[in-house]
C-alpha cells in the first residue's frame, strides 16, 4: 500500500512542475481542473496536462486577449 507521504510528494512536485512549465512559456491554462489533475495524479497528470496543451488537445491558454490589443 502507497504512504500517504508518498501522494503528497507526488502531488506536490505535479503542481511544481505545471507552474514550472507556465513559467517557461509553455502556457498551459491553471485553472481548477488542471490543479485538480496534477494534484490527484501527481507528475504523469502533470506531464498529461502538459502534453495536451501543447498539442491544443486541451488546457491551452487562450490568445484571445492578445488578438484584441
Amino acid at each position: 500500500m502507497v504512504s500517504l507521504r508518498a501522494l503528497l510528494v507526488n502531488a506536490i512536485v505535479g503542481l511544481v512542475i505545471l507552474f514550472v512549465a507556465n513559467v517557461i512559456g509553455l502556457s498551459v491554462q491553471i485553472s481548477i481542473l488542471t490543479l485538480l489533475i496534477c494534484a490527484v495524479l501527481g507528475v504523469p497528470g502533470a506531464i498529461l496536462v502538459i502534453l495536451l496543451a501543447l498539442f491544443d488537445v486541451a488546457f491551452a491558454a487562450t490568445v484571445l486577449p492578445l488578438l484584441l490589443a
